[in-house]
């Protein structure tokens, strides 16, 4: 009986999740299908008795006021040191980021973040803060050319239309936009693992939600579910395989 209670209470208790706001990972307007992470966040959370949830797509910035100021219980790809008071998820959500740029012959010399000195750098909105010390000095010296926007398709078009060298960001986003979106093909395009970057955070305010989370989703990382989310979300969206990469890396990983 008091099982029974306890789960009609978590079945009623509404949450609020500040979410991200660019498909194929998060809910975008316009785009058929499910984000990946909401999605795993969604399963995860059902899972646990959480039926009542509001998830809300906003961008980085807005993400964290949300959390801050209280309105969200939830915060995903909180991109910003977490705050004191809060509770981070072991876990970590993880993007395919990349250093991409056109097949030439000059990107066959491409092995670290200093062979590209001279060239013009672009990416989204805060990765100078994401991809470690070596990264944000190195867009800051005189030797590159470096700005940052919030649009992450006008990065691929500036990259498809030579304006700028190399584009930073995910590569998934990358070729979905340029196989389907821009008609372009991809194959015209290297992209290399040259970023130190660990992913963003999961954070919560409640202690016991961000403990049944973690185990829940441990769980289901164990058991292959996550992984067959995965390849079922890459396949839908014409994605190549990510089999390589961990989208859910634990700080117990590193």
């Amino acid at each position: 009986m008091f099982y029974a209670l306890c789960s009609e209470a978590l079945a009623q208790q509404k949450l609020t999740i500040a979410s991200g706001n660019f498909a194929p990972y998060f809910q975008e307007d316009d785009v058929t299908g499910d984000g990946y992470f909401d999605l795993i966040l969604l399963k995860v959370l059902n899972k646990e008795g959480y039926n009542n949830i509001n998830l809300v797509s906003l961008n980085n910035d807005a993400i964290k006021r949300y959390f801050i100021n209280g309105v969200a219980d939830v915060a995903i790809n909180y991109t910003a040191m977490p705050p004191s008071n809060s509770y981070t998820s072991k876990y970590r959500v993880k993007f395919l980021n990349r250093v991409i740029m056109h097949t030439d012959q000059w990107s066959n010399d491409i092995k670290k973040l200093h062979d590209l000195d001279g060239f013009t750098l672009a990416s989204f909105t805060g990765a100078s803060n994401l991809f470690g010390n070596e990264f944000k000095k190195f867009t800051q010296s005189d030797s590159v050319k470096y700005f940052e926007t919030a649009n992450q398709q006008a990065l691929n078009k500036l990259l498809h239309k030579n304006k700028i060298d190399v584009r930073i960001g995910d590569y998934l986003m990358f070729y979905r936009h340029t196989a389907y979106i821009s008609g372009l093909n991809p194959n015209d395009y290297v992209s290399l693992d040259l970023l130190d970057y660990q992913g963003s955070f999961i954070v919560f305010h409640d202690k016991k939600l961000r403990d049944r989370f973690d185990h829940k989703l441990g769980q289901l990382i164990q058991s292959g579910e996550i992984n067959t989310i995965t390849q079922e979300w890459l396949k839908f969206y014409n994605l190549p395989s990510a089999i390589e990469h961990t989208f859910f890396p634990s700080i117990a990983d590193r």
